[in-house]
């Protein structure tokens, strides 16, 4: 090996070496920028909920339509059918929803009517006939039948559940809700 070829591979070496350097250099640099991005990003999570057509996305703080109609016509469900034997578990199910801001309100008128329903033994249900989402105030209105049962009285009306939620770290939270009934 001469002195000339000795020369002539370390020039190729080092130019190989520069190359790999900025490829590297390119490298890290994309992945500097893919971890900033998946840090800085919220991720979002589609859900496919029962009996609703379309599928529902859902971000940290906020949601779709589809999310929010599921959780007022579940909620509708269960405040407008009520027995005896479930008031326990409705009010279970509605702390764990409510804002530490409307809990309080929700659970005094919950005990109240609660006592009532049974003191006089009455059953509520409730039949759901329109859906609707109003995206500029964020609300849910669900409308229908209502039917109340005391021995062998029934009276029918129509009744409208309009509930408010805030979506917090991918969990709805009831933040208002509103019961109008023409039912007697």
């Amino acid at each position: 090996m001469t002195i000339k070829d000795y020369i002539k591979r370390l020039k190729q070496w080092r130019q190989q070496l520069c190359m790999d350097r900025a490829i590297v250099l390119i490298l890290v640099l994309t992945n500097t920028l893919l971890v900033i991005h998946c840090l800085n990003r919220s991720p979002s999570v589609e859900l496919a909920l029962p009996f609703m057509d379309a599928q529902a996305g859902i971000h940290s703080s906020e949601a779709s339509s589809a999310y929010h109609e599921w959780w007022g016509l579940a909620l509708a469900e269960l405040l407008g059918n009520l027995n005896v034997q479930n008031l326990a578990f409705v009010e279970s199910r509605l702390k764990n929803l409510c804002s530490p801001n409307l809990y309080q309100q929700v659970h005094d008128t919950l005990e109240k009517q609660f006592r009532q329903l049974r003191d006089d033994k009455i059953s509520l249900s409730f039949e759901a006939l329109n859906l609707q989402y109003l995206t500029e105030s964020n609300e849910v209105k669900v409308t229908g039948n209502a039917f109340m049962t005391s021995g062998n009285q029934r009276h029918t009306g129509t009744k409208t559940f309009t509930f408010q939620f805030d979506i917090i770290r991918y969990r709805p939270v009831l933040a208002a809700i509103t019961i109008e009934s023409d039912l007697k």
